[in-house]
């Protein structure tokens, strides 16, 4: 399961996104702006996103895609959050590394600086891309330390 969540800097895109999700038969719950309001916050929609996934997701195995104008912004606002891992990655290979070597839960996308093409192969590499698990493990039980 993935929860999208997005501001209207990133409404386009999470659009986009959904129907590539529907057509692959990817699950979803979209936590976002499902209006285009330019008045509205990344801070709002980011932290509904990261409520939601907390409270109805499996943080192991599920995961939480956050598309912001920069995502930045998201990141930082997942990040606050004991046990989300997020990660802004601008490329497939950021993100197999935040995977496979961070374990992260969240992908965060700039919408403004991300073409459809190139979030659909961040997201794809993001979801099917494994934690290595050993000195990675390690490492990440010491930042809660």
């Amino acid at each position: 399961m993935i929860v999208l969540g997005n501001d209207h800097a990133g409404f386009l895109l999470k659009e986009k996104l959904k129907k590539w999700f529907l057509k692959n038969n990817i699950e979803f719950v979209e936590i976002g702006n499902v209006n285009f309001d330019s008045l509205d916050s990344y801070v709002l929609y980011g932290k509904k996103a990261v409520e939601y996934f907390v409270k109805n997701c499996d943080l192991t195995k599920d995961k939480l895609i956050l598309i912001c104008g920069s995502g930045v912004g998201m990141s930082i606002v997942a990040n606050r959050t004991k046990d989300i891992r997020a990660v802004l990655a601008c490329t497939k290979k950021q993100a197999v590394q935040a995977r496979e070597h961070n374990n992260c839960n969240c992908l965060c996308i700039g919408a403004r600086n991300t073409t459809f093409f190139t979030a659909k192969r961040i997201v794809k590499s993001f979801l099917n891309t494994d934690f290595l698990n050993g000195k990675y493990l390690d490492r990440i039980n010491q930042i809660d330390e």
